[in-house]
């Protein structure tokens, strides 16, 4: 008997495990003090709302590059500057593509 495949990106949004890993990648990788939390107003689901939107901006065939200025913008607004050098954003945005890809 075949294993099941990940599921179909395109409904990546509806498995909670895959938004879970999501979060986990911000919040270990992209904000692991919690400065972009802390900006934001210190709300505890923070990433978990990050998480979602970027797991449904790539399972609507969004580009890495898409990722990255979501992720650039979100620390502009919650600090007024960006945190993390574009190669940091680079490799979040492609680990958060494998993601959502199940790869």
């Amino acid at each position: 008997m075949l294993e099941p495949g990940p599921p179909y990106h395109g409904r990546a949004p509806e498995h909670p495990e895959i938004v879970a890993r999501m979060r986990e990648l911000l919040a270990t990788e992209w904000d692991p003090v919690g400065v972009i939390r802390n900006g934001a107003g210190g709300a505890s689901d923070v990433h978990a709302e990050h998480a979602m939107v970027i797991v449904g901006m790539l399972a609507a065939a969004a580009r890495e590059t898409e990722v990255q200025r979501y992720l650039r913008q979100v620390e502009q607004q919650a600090l007024g500057r960006t945190l993390h050098p574009f190669d940091v954003r680079r490799r979040i945005a492609e680990t958060a593509w494998r993601i959502v890809r199940g790869l």
